[in-house]
């Protein structure tokens, strides 16, 4: 994982340090600065030309036309960010055996910098060029639209040093026709110094540089434009959030779920892979729940070596079997239970999860509405202490149980959670139970059965406490498995019609795709308008963003019923924590284009459920 966000930050960089330098060479137009040239005698019958700034696209070709008609050979001071915006006028000036030498980079005093930069810019496009010297008292300001000073300045042996303008090329001709027997030479012919040959390093920088100058502008626009997309997206799904969960409420009471008197017997299945911190918290509350019909507990052990089916032995619990298996995943455990349970009622929960007394009541209540063939329940942050515990807390209040909301009222479902769901025997029988196909089978087997006409639901009240990751490498396993396995799910079920086609595979193609593909975008782009393009605008911009989706937060915390308090982390989430998300489901899209198969990644437990729970 380190290596993924090495490859992340150097990238961000570079892209940050294009952005810069494009801004730095576009700030101020570049002008034509006094570069120095040298004191030394010019020998007689030799004229020296120098010629500052450019290489303008118009007036410096003119200006070689007439050079090499008359045959006279110059020296060409130019600007750095005029080679990178036109490197094939330069190129013309050294084949045409002219001495080219750096100037300045743009307008503003010289630094050390701007001629690094000048000198990357021109050994970029002609890796041999010639430096400067000390200034010359001696030298003439020659202006080209007074023909007796350049004259005068060509009589005493002065260099004349001429601005590239319009006139440039009258000036070759005056001289020319005024001396025809003289020997017309560059700089570099009475200095002796030659030329400088550029290194491999300097012409790299000097290509790099050159293509931020040209086409950082077009990045800025596309940053703008994927900004604006960004900015759209966020604030339907903020709508949707603040108009739909509601929604998903009403219809509930609609459905007049409170009022539905079905207390089925039910088999409660619990895959468990070295489940040792957390599973007797975990059976224990499953089997001593309030609830009226009987409830059996079936626990498949996967293979454990931690003594995972020891524990739940020992505890001695009535109702409560272990079945023993060697390792073959997830799905087959699961698969392996809901064969031995003995009722039609099924809830599937992880090794990790415990309920609350009435959660197995709630849970199953809503199958026995018509049509419904599964349930959601209401996955809760147990180790919510300390920072990282509170965002992952906002995270599943916020994100995935509201979205549940959201998708509950437009009847798409695409997510029965693996801490907590319930099944029709029946409605897992039709689709073929749970497959292996994905790493995220909660979702197949869900997207699954909506298509086989069955209904899906959300029941909020069903809470289940599970534990959540507390380190950065934990999380990070399990938000790629979970973004991984939705991806190929979304490919398996893209033939989906009905309403899981047509919004639910939208929803979380937009929102759990697209969205934090681009949502990176928007915060290059206010890092860039805010500290690099003067605008600190930007920085509003993103605050009222922020605001828009802490607003969201908030009302999803109401929603379900939670303190409000550990809403002050979530401004620092979003600068922080969200980064991890952009980073996982970049990294998940291009493994899921590459065909890359992907092993199941169990993630360590602390037992950290067991004590949130009492």
């Amino acid at each position: 994982m380190r290596s993924h966000w090495v490859s992340l930050l150097v990238g961000l960089a570079l892209l940050l340090g294009a952005l810069s330098f494009h801004a730095y060479a576009t700030a101020v137009p570049p002008t034509s600065p006094r570069v120095p040239v040298p004191a030394e005698p010019v020998p007689p019958g030799t004229v020296v030309l120098v010629f500052h700034g450019g290489p303008d696209p118009r007036y410096t070709p003119r200006l070689l036309d007439r050079l090499a008609a008359r045959k006279v050979r110059a020296t060409f001071f130019v600007v750095g960010s005029a080679v990178n915006r036109h490197p094939d006028v330069v190129r013309r000036m050294v084949d045409e055996g002219h001495e080219v030498g750096v100037g300045t980079f743009r307008a503003g005093p010289d630094s050390s910098l701007d001629g690094a930069f000048s000198r990357a810019a021109l050994a970029a496009v002609a890796p041999v060029h010639s430096g400067s010297s000390e200034a010359d008292p001696e030298t003439v300001d020659v202006s080209v639209r007074d023909p007796e000073a350049i004259l005068a300045a060509t009589d005493v042996g002065r260099v004349i040093r001429l601005h590239i303008t319009s006139s440039a090329p009258g000036v070759v001709d005056l001289l020319a026709d005024r001396y025809p027997g003289h020997r017309f030479a560059g700089l570099d012919s009475v200095t002796g110094r030659g030329v400088v040959e550029a290194g491999f390093g300097q012409r790299v920088t000097g290509h790099a540089l050159a293509l931020a100058q040209r086409h950082g502008g077009t990045v800025v626009v596309v940053l703008g434009v994927l900004s604006a997309i960004v900015a759209v997206l966020a604030l339907l799904r903020t709508v949707m959030q603040l108009g739909l969960a509601h929604t998903s409420r009403r219809l509930r009471r609609l459905d007049a779920v409170v009022d539905v008197d079905h207390a089925p017997p039910v088999s409660v299945v619990v895959p468990a892979y070295n489940e040792s911190a957390n599973i007797v918290a975990a059976v224990t509350s499953i089997a001593t729940s309030k609830h009226p019909a009987p409830v059996e507990v079936v626990v498949v052990d996967d293979g454990s070596t931690d003594g995972t089916a020891a524990l739940v032995e020992d505890l001695g619990l009535p109702g409560v079997r272990v079945l023993r298996q060697a390792n073959a995943g997830k799905p087959a455990a699961l698969n392996a239970g809901i064969a031995a349970a003995r009722y039609d009622a099924l809830v599937l929960v992880d090794g990790d999860t415990v309920f609350e007394p009435d959660t197995v009541s709630k849970v199953v209540r809503p199958l026995g509405l018509p049509g419904v063939g599964a349930v959601s329940g209401n996955v809760k942050v147990a180790n919510r202490g300390g920072v990282f515990g509170r965002w992952q807390h906002l995270e599943y209040c916020a994100g995935s149980n509201l979205d549940r909301q959201i998708l509950n009222a437009l009847g798409c479902l695409p997510t029965i959670p693996g801490a907590i769901g319930a099944f029709r025997r029946d409605a897992l029988a039709q689709v073929g139970g749970i497959s292996a196909e994905t790493l995220a089978e909660d979702t197949d087997v869900t997207m699954a059965i909506t298509r086989a006409g069955w209904r899906v639901v959300y029941e909020p009240g069903a809470r289940a406490w599970t534990e959540v990751p507390t380190g950065v490498r934990g999380l990070y396993r399990q938000r790629y498995r979970w973004s991984y396995g939705t991806f190929q799910s979304m490919w398996k079920h893209r033939a989906a019609r009905g309403r899981m086609g047509r919004l639910g595979l939208a929803y979380l193609l937009l929102f759990h795709v697209v969205l934090p593909l681009l949502a990176p975008a928007l915060d290059v782009y206010v890092v860039y308008g805010a500290f690099i393009a003067d605008a600190p605008w930007a920085l509003v911009v993103w605050a009222l963003f922020l605001l828009m989706q802490t607003v969201s937060a908030g009302y999803a915390l109401r929603l379900d019923g939670e303190s409000l308090r550990p809403l002050w982390t979530f401004p620092l989430q979003q600068l922080a924590y969200r980064q991890l998300t952009y980073l996982v489901v970049v990294k998940s899209l291009v493994t899921a284009l590459h065909g890359t198969p992907v092993r199941w990644q169990s993630v360590g437990r602390s037992g950290l459920a067991e004590v949130a729970a009492r």
